[in-house]
């Protein structure tokens, strides 16, 4: 996979030739940081039209509540209008995080949209569904 973005918080990688996006999170994301990275996830997602992607929140803390307003009125809807089908999650440790993560993924089955996304323990597991037919 090739790098996209990284910086302290978050590793974006991708591979254009299985349409598939990753991104790794570390620590506690706040503010301008957290909202640049969505951007450039929704960037990379667009620019290579990619239909699959492996988000490892295993290490990510918990969202600020500023922070999960503007995800749910501006990242959520493009996301889910974006060219993604299949996301697969390994969900974080911090269970604060979890909590803001559901409430995203509750808003985004609100509009109407083609991405299926599951939770997964284990990469390869996810791996594997993700590149399902």
């Amino acid at each position: 996979m090739q790098i996209y973005f990284q910086n302290n918080f978050v590793s974006l990688y991708f591979d254009k030739k299985i349409s598939l996006g990753k991104a790794v999170w570390r620590g506690h994301v706040r503010g301008p940081e957290l909202r640049e990275a969505y951007l450039l996830t929704l960037d990379l997602i667009d620019r290579n039209y990619l239909t699959r992607w492996l988000g490892d929140d295993r290490l990510m803390q918990s969202i600020a509540p500023d922070d999960l307003q503007w995800s749910l009125e501006v990242f959520i809807p493009m996301l889910v209008n974006s060219s993604l089908l299949r996301m697969a999650r390994l969900p974080s440790h911090s269970e604060a995080n979890r909590e803001g993560i559901r409430e995203m993924i509750i808003r985004g089955h609100t509009i109407d949209h083609n991405l299926i996304v599951r939770d997964f323990g284990d990469e390869q597991e996810a791996m594997r569904w993700l590149l399902e037919k």
